[in-house]
């Protein structure tokens, strides 16, 4: 007996748009066009012909892209992140110690991303010099063309994208392809174009990351870039015990009790006009990352400096009452709270993120001391004020203006 076979087709540029009904997906490659009519589908490429492209499973759940209860998806994705980091650490062992192999082997080493991707690499860079005592330059997507004078066949370059679409990290990857170099991926997306293009990646499984703002799958980076750290050390077993023991320090400071505090602080903040922040090292990084999360969610001008830097410059901005978020580690205290010194000497209004409260401290954000990991546990508090703002000036936080989840534009 004949039975009519109903087939239908989703065409979308984002795979959750479409997970409720198929996890089954045809990823389309550059210079691909579809066309589609009640027969079926016919893909062409304009520079090979007709072509064919394999069907492959997303592993994502129609479930993870739902609010689950949660106003919006950005609290949802910090709360999820205890899980999240463990998912990112449950690598390929083979695939890491390829990896390692290839930094090894190379002979200039380039770490390029944006905006989040972009804080993740600089973080990688410090936790390359302070576990592995390795070099790595780090480069802006939108910058690596000037430094691909320096690109030869033993260079290895590392792209860091969630959606693996990102237009000025693949240009920078077909810059690196131009000279021979190899590509490590550090993506979310498989089956996207950072996935195809790469040598060979590593997957963040954070899961679908539906607001605009990373928040998730940036702490995921910074998790994959530590594991890498300890792995070309020779201590690939001791980071993944360590990564793995943040998982009560992350729900901790994603509790109620924790976001109710960070309200209190954000209903200090709202009407500001400027937030200044400062850290060194790991902690600069991170600073550079909460700024960010802050202007882009909250339109409040928020600004992140080197401690070092406040003398050479920032500190003619501190007046009576100028809200300063200090990031301070067990390895910078002492200077970067007499840093914070000079800022309250000015009338600056002093918010420490440290395991100790200091006396400086007008409101202090109490964060586990977690050593190389830092950058991971002092960010999450930052995501929630960012995202507190938002809400506390009627402000949608999944879709903050001007801005795209996918930046595909050059």
């Amino acid at each position: 007996m004949s039975e009519l076979l109903i087939t239908e087709y989703f065409l979308s540029s984002d795979i959750s748009s479409f997970l409720e009904w198929t996890k089954k997906v045809i990823y389309l490659y550059d210079y691909d066009i579809v066309i589609a009519d009640k027969s079926g589908i016919r893909i062409y490429n304009l520079i090979e012909g007709e072509v064919s492209r394999p069907v492959d499973t997303v592993e994502w759940d129609a479930e993870q892209i739902k609010k689950g209860g949660f106003e919006h998806y950005m609290l949802k994705e910090i709360l999820e992140q205890s899980e999240t980091i463990q998912r990112a650490i449950q690598q390929d062992e083979s695939v890491v110690n390829r990896i390692v192999d290839e930094i090894r082997r190379a002979y200039g080493i380039f770490f390029v991303g944006c905006g989040s991707s972009y804080h993740a690499c600089l973080t990688g860079s410090y936790l390359f010099s302070k576990i592995a005592k390795t070099h790595v330059n780090v480069v802006l997507a939108s910058e690596f063309e000037n430094y691909e004078h320096f690109l030869t066949d033993r260079t290895l370059v590392f792209a860091v994208s969630q959606s693996g679409e990102t237009a000025d990290v693949l240009e920078a990857v077909r810059a690196a392809k131009r000279h021979g170099s190899k590509v490590i991926g550090i993506v979310n997306r498989m089956g996207s174009s950072l996935t195809r293009e790469s040598d060979e990646f590593l997957l963040m499984n954070a899961g679908p990351e539906i607001c605009v703002l990373s928040t998730k799958t940036y702490t995921s980076q910074v998790a994959l870039m530590t594991m890498l750290a300890y792995a070309l050390a020779g201590k690939y077993e001791e980071g993944i015990k360590k990564l793995k023991g943040l998982y009560m320090d992350i729900y901790n400071l994603t509790s109620r009790s924790m976001r109710e505090h960070l309200k209190k602080l954000a209903e200090m903040l709202v009407d500001k006009e400027h937030i200044y922040l400062i850290g060194r090292g790991l902690q600069y990084a991170t600073a550079l990352e909460a700024a960010l999360k802050i202007k882009e969610v909250s339109y409040i001008h928020a600004e992140a400096f080197a401690g070092g830097e406040l003398k050479h410059g920032p500190l003619a901005l501190i007046e009576d009452g100028t809200p300063v978020i200090v990031f301070v580690a067990k390895d910078n205290e002492k200077k970067i709270l007499s840093n914070a010194n000079e800022v309250k000497a000015r009338g600056g209004f002093v918010i420490g993120v440290s395991a100790e409260r200091h006396e400086i401290f007008d409101y202090w954000i109490k964060v586990p001391e977690c050593g190389d990991l830092n950058p991971i546990v002092q960010i999450i508090p930052m995501q929630i004020l960012a995202y507190k703002l938002a809400v506390l000036k009627g402000l949608d936080p999944d879709k903050p203006r001007n801005l795209a989840k996918s930046v595909t534009v050059i």
